[in-house]
């Protein structure tokens, strides 16, 4: 009886080591990468006879069968895992589409292209915000950066958001409008904590700007020209006191607004991002769409191999009056002469 227990005490921990190669992969790794170490698993449990000599048929099997039944229940495991990682991801989407939806490519007499990423990883949500609403005076947009990151930060983002949405119609112009979007986030951060907000109403040859600590944004034209405030303004949650400015900004011209992701990358040495040539080149592709894909290469050239902590949120917003375009002249009016007679 103590030789057919060592016997089988044996058997059970030959294949419990057998087993650790599934187990972690059903955790860790792919169903297919699974599937393969359950297999080399079960490969490596039929030929051990051969070189333990000690172990006879029955053991053998038993063996085998603790190393096929594990692996299968690794492959369960797996593929649970799998649809829960699937269903997580599609909730994550529909919340990221939710909270930030996509711009249009056109609203208000605008031309739009936006891309937005969380540090966080592949998804969306994050500290970064921004939004557009057309009103009668011109399309109003805001790009925002909470401080922090994860759920927190989404949190703030979401009471900025919100406030926007609610007042970016009615508000009479954008300092009242920032007035109202620190009166509603006030509350919800800590002594620490703060919004930068850049909020932007497109009028006739110009755009209207209210900066409250956020990044200056660069109007595109022959060349790059950051739009620094004529004076500083505190973020939301420091009790700001914004104040609209306006400059120019022509259909011929572009103006990219952005956060902390594009100012603040930096290459393996330390260097940060150069407003130079090559990024004013990227701006001014045939299309808007176009010129962020360009800019988002550039930008993964110059921050290849810099180190994970580096990377924040990035949101990039690039957008372009469009030309007004005259009515049709009206057809001319043939009258018709012919005698009533």
């Amino acid at each position: 009886m103590v030789a057919l227990a060592d016997a089988a005490y044996a058997t059970v921990s030959l294949s419990a080591l057998l087993l650790i190669g599934p187990m972690v992969a059903a955790h860790l790794l792919t169903v297919r990468h699974t599937v393969l170490a359950g297999a080399t698993a079960l490969a490596l449990a039929l030929p051990l006879p051969a070189v333990d000599e000690g172990a006879d048929l029955p053991h053998h099997l038993v063996r085998a069968l603790i190393v096929a039944t594990g692996g299968l229940w690794a492959y369960v495991t797996a593929r649970a895992h799998a649809r829960h990682q699937a269903e997580l991801a599609r909730m994550t989407r529909i919340a990221e589409w939710a909270m930030i939806p996509a711009l249009p490519a056109e609203l208000g007499g605008v031309g739009l292209a936006a891309h937005t990423r969380s540090s966080a990883g592949a998804g969306r949500i994050g500290g970064d915000l921004h939004d557009a609403v057309a009103t009668p005076t011109g399309l109003r947009l805001i790009v925002g950066d909470v401080k922090g990151h994860g759920l927190d930060a989404a949190h703030l983002s979401a009471t900025v958001l919100a406030a926007f949405r609610r007042t970016a119609a009615t508000a009479p112009d954008l300092a009242a409008l920032a007035r109202e979007l620190d009166a509603a986030v006030s509350p919800s951060l800590g002594p620490e904590d703060f919004a930068t907000v850049l909020l932007a109403e497109f009028v006739p040859g110009g755009v209207l700007l209210v900066n409250c600590g956020h990044p200056a944004p660069v109007r595109v034209d022959s060349r790059l020209r950051a739009l620094h405030p004529p004076r500083p303004c505190r973020p939301l949650g420091l009790s700001p006191e914004p104040y609209v400015w306006r400059v120019r900004l022509l259909p011929s011209d572009r103006l990219l607004l952005f956060t902390d992701g594009l100012a603040e990358a930096r290459s393996r040495d330390g260097v940060e991002l150069p407003f130079d040539e090559h990024l004013h080149g990227a701006l001014t592709q045939a299309t808007l769409e176009e010129s962020l894909r360009e800019v988002l290469d550039l930008l993964r050239r110059h921050t290849a191999g810099s180190s994970a902590d580096e990377v924040d949120d990035l949101t990039l917003i690039l957008a372009q009056p469009l030309a007004v375009r005259e009515p049709p002249a009206p057809a001319p009016v043939m009258e018709d002469r012919r005698s009533l007679d």
